[in-house]
């Protein structure tokens, strides 16, 4: 560090900054981001995840993310069910909680959110089993729905239909999060706005995906809507009223 340090003084006196002791520790400081190195190893083994998806599901991945934005593409991807699919299905799934639960930990530190008082690995934990508990509550209360009212395959559709934005929302965030991780000031703020923008952006998608599969599918208006303040709009309500009292 004493060599780079020396190297960047060298710099600014070259420039004709006279008092160079006086504002390099300031430079410095803003010169260098510091954050654990946990942070660094956690998502370099990210990067290596996707690009071993990438490389072995390669074509059923770009699938997959064209499913996001084409209704057929999804209807089709879910009548094929084959191994691969499944397989590739399973990854992504896993993919998003170890993402979304790394950009949710990160943003709660930035805006000094500590639910219990958790900090840490242990804030990464809890919002790691969050995420978790809420895609599997989603999944036992779909197929029960489905079972009581004798429409099993058309809620498995309309499940495997609205999880393709949490598989988007895990390969999107990846990128996010080194720029959001290592920026600093001004440029930190843009990344910020952007990750909110690309989040909002995923949930619009996704309920305009469930009104489409909702007219596709000839299901009753009143049916989808009651499905939405039950299934979808409650438990948003009801955790962030949870959240607000444990902060």
């Amino acid at each position: 560090m004493q060599g780079q340090d020396t190297c960047v003084f060298a710099i600014f006196r070259g420039s004709g900054i006279a008092d160079v002791s006086a504002i390099g520790p300031e430079i410095m400081e803003r010169l260098q981001i510091h954050q654990p190195a946990w942070y660094f190893i956690y998502l370099v083994l990210l990067i290596g995840v996707f690009a071993w998806i990438r490389l072995y599901y390669g074509n059923i991945l770009i699938q997959t993310v064209q499913a996001s934005a084409n209704f057929r593409v999804a209807n089709r991807a879910f009548n094929d069910n084959s191994l691969l699919q499944n397989k590739l299905d399973l990854l992504l799934y896993l993919f998003y909680f170890f993402s979304v639960a790394f950009l949710l930990f990160y943003l709660e530190l930035r805006i000094e959110l500590r639910p219990y008082g958790l900090q840490g690995g242990l804030l990464y934990l809890f919002n790691l089993g969050l995420l978790t508990g809420v895609f599997l509550g989603r999944l036992i209360l779909i197929n029960i729905a489905g079972f009581l009212f004798n429409k099993v395959k058309i809620m498995r559709e309309y499940l495997y239909n609205i999880y393709i934005f949490n598989k988007l929302s895990g390969l999107l965030t990846l990128p996010l999060m080194f720029l959001l991780v290592y920026t600093k000031g001004l440029l930190q703020e843009v990344f910020f706005i952007i990750v909110i923008f690309v989040l909002s952006s995923i949930v619009i998608m996704r309920l305009i995906r469930g009104v489409v599969f909702s007219y596709r599918k000839e299901v009753l208006f009143f049916y989808m809507f009651l499905y939405l303040c039950a299934l979808e709009i409650a438990p948003l309500v009801l955790l962030y009223r949870w959240l607000e009292g444990i902060l």
